[in-house]
């Protein structure tokens, strides 16, 4: 059957073979930049049988050199499933190790979506190679996991939350400042107070006031307060912590945090508290500087002084949570999973070990940074990390509750939001997302589970969620950034639509409306309406050859977009 296939696949390469358009695009994947490479790949998903002979090119671009380049082509041959699935099933099957090794993790990423192929990839879990075995093997754990999601949430009721376990919606807290002091905010809710802010944005996008291209390589947010901006990223062989007069732009200082991240620069946001300003490098050092000169006050090594770990390869990414004399980070040790420190000297006030949650998931910290909520009537720390979600006691460190079902071994990136008694997480890599209620029963803490959505229907790759009112929005989809709006009492999807551009979206609300960044650099202005999703303006900025994975940020009515060592700043104040 596979040959018969393969006999058809080749027909359709050879009457398109000559398509100067596909052939170009050929071109761009084996010659090109990253981001020309990710943007070809892009366009051949959209071409359906006529992009049957880029099928090999896709697999070669898929080096190991750049994970967004890798995911890029894995998303293309998913798209091109028709014509790609016979190609990539002969190439699990036989050459060598490399070329199988690539078929496998394309084919892993189609899962479900291809049921056909579920006798071939069963036979390779009896492959000599142990590799492929392995491949084979958690290829149909991905397959087996959605047709059991699908129909667990088939059978699931969305309960909805009693009045008393939530507060009033409200769309978005007061605040008495402009500040924008840390990541994702005030709140670390993503929920920006600022209004008079445009409606529509104009054709070819917002008035660009300045843009500058210093900061250095990496994802990091921004943070403002005092008339200063501050960032992290990558310059030569070091990672800096920088900040700018934000009037003029000109360098105030650049304080050295860690060694230079390769290609993913730095990640952590940081924290700004007065006079002072707390970072992680990606080497898990932990830093209070004054904001003044960038002198360090003090430091912690969450890798040497509490055994902290990640979950996986990638290094430290969180961004430090302040909330009152407190400093709270996550190493994600044995002992200390969770550590709050003294904010002025460093010294240790609690640290938070955890129990086993269940099996899914990795040991370690996530990629997530920690919020605040208070449920039960507690003021706790919520956190993602590598084996799911944890609430732990503010004031004590205790160790609340944990919920593992949406843990995944790759990596946990999305913070949660909550309200009330309520908090929404969702996850990637086929896990999905869910309506939780941490409850007190007696001395003891359970978790109630209100609504479990599976991956099809809403999973958060990175780019985060807001709470709007009474509603969470955000984008779905490995890979991917589907706007979606959820119901937060209920957990019901009030709608869904598909991605306007490739890749996965951050998310920031202001003044009614939810901007929309992806990271193949598409900025989206969209109403936050229950009602429908109703587009009122995109635009694209410069680009560099990486992806856009930095949250934006409004403050003052201006929007700062980064990407990279590039820095915009838009004009987007209704006049």
């Amino acid at each position: 059957m596979i040959r018969r296939i393969l006999l058809l696949v080749c027909l359709v390469s050879t009457a398109t073979a000559d398509n100067p358009d596909v052939q170009a695009l050929i071109n761009q994947l084996k010659t090109g930049t990253p981001q020309q490479q990710v943007a070809a790949a892009d366009q051949l998903a959209r071409l359906g049988r006529a992009a049957s002979p880029a099928v090999p090119a896709l697999l070669d671009a898929m080096t190991g050199q750049s994970p967004w380049v890798d995911v890029a082509m894995m998303d293309a041959l998913a798209e091109l499933r028709a014509v790609s699935l016979p190609v990539l099933l002969e190439q699990f099957q036989k050459g060598d190790l490399d070329r199988r090794s690539r078929a496998g993790r394309a084919l892993w990423n189609i899962g479900g979506r291809a049921p056909q192929m579920r006798p071939t990839i069963e036979k390779l879990t009896k492959d000599k190679e142990e590799a492929i075995r392995e491949l084979a093997g958690n290829i149909l754990k991905k397959m087996d996991a959605e047709i059991a999601e699908e129909k667990a949430a088939a059978q699931q009721t969305p309960r909805k939350a009693s009045p008393s376990s939530t507060t009033p919606a409200a769309a978005v807290p007061s605040q008495t400042s402009r500040d924008w002091p840390g990541f994702r905010g005030p709140r670390r809710d993503g929920l920006c107070a600022e209004t008079g802010l445009l409606k529509e944005w104009p054709a070819d996008g917002p008035k660009l006031l300045w843009q500058l291209d210093t900061l250095g390589r990496g994802h990091s947010s921004l943070a403002i307060a005092g008339g200063k901006l501050f960032t992290t990223g990558d310059r030569g062989q070091r990672q800096f912590v920088v900040a700018l007069d934000l009037a003029t732009r000109v360098e105030l200082w650049a304080t050295p945090i860690a060694d230079a991240y390769g290609e993913y620069g730095a990640i952590s946001t940081p924290t700004l508290d007065g006079d002072a300003l707390y970072v992680l490098g990606t080497d898990g050092d932990l830093f209070c500087l004054q904001t003044a000169d960038g002198q360090v006050r003090w430091r912690k090594s969450l890798t040497k002084d509490f055994d902290g770990r990640m979950m996986n390869v990638w290094k430290y990414s969180e961004s430090p949570l302040l909330d009152g004399n407190k400093v709270i980070c996550t190493p994600g040790g044995k002992d200390a999973m969770m550590v709050a420190l003294d904010k002025k000297t460093g010294d240790l006030i609690w640290k938070c070990a955890i129990p086993a949650l269940g099996e899914r998931g990795n040991d370690g910290a996530s990629y997530a940074s920690a919020i605040i909520a208070e449920c039960g009537g507690m003021r706790q720390y919520v956190q993602v990390v590598g084996r799911g979600i944890i609430g732990v006691a503010a004031d004590t460190g205790w160790f609340l509750w944990g919920w593992n079902r949406l843990a995944n071994n790759i990596a946990s990136i999305t913070s949660p939001v909550a309200r009330g008694d309520l908090v929404f997480t969702a996850n990637s890599y086929n896990t999905g997302s869910a309506l939780l209620r941490p409850a007190r029963d007696g001395e003891a803490w359970r978790v109630e589970e209100l609504a479990v959505l599976p991956a099809r229907t809403f999973e958060n790759h990175h780019g985060g969620l807001v709470l709007v009112g009474d509603c969470v929005y955000g984008g779905s989809g490995l890979n991917k950034g589907d706007p979606t709006c959820i119901e937060f009492a209920t957990g019901k999807v009030l709608w869904k639509t598909k991605a306007p551009a490739p890749g996965s979206a951050c998310v920031l609300y202001a003044d009614g409306h939810i901007i929309f960044r992806y990271d193949r650099g598409l900025m989206l202005l969209a109403e936050a309406s229950p009602a429908a999703f109703r587009v009122k303006g995109r635009f694209t900025p410069p680009r560099t050859n990486s992806p856009a994975w930095a949250y934006p940020v409004i403050h003052d009515g201006k929007l700062y977009v980064r990407d990279q060592d590039l820095l915009l700043c838009y004009d987007v104040r209704a006049r």
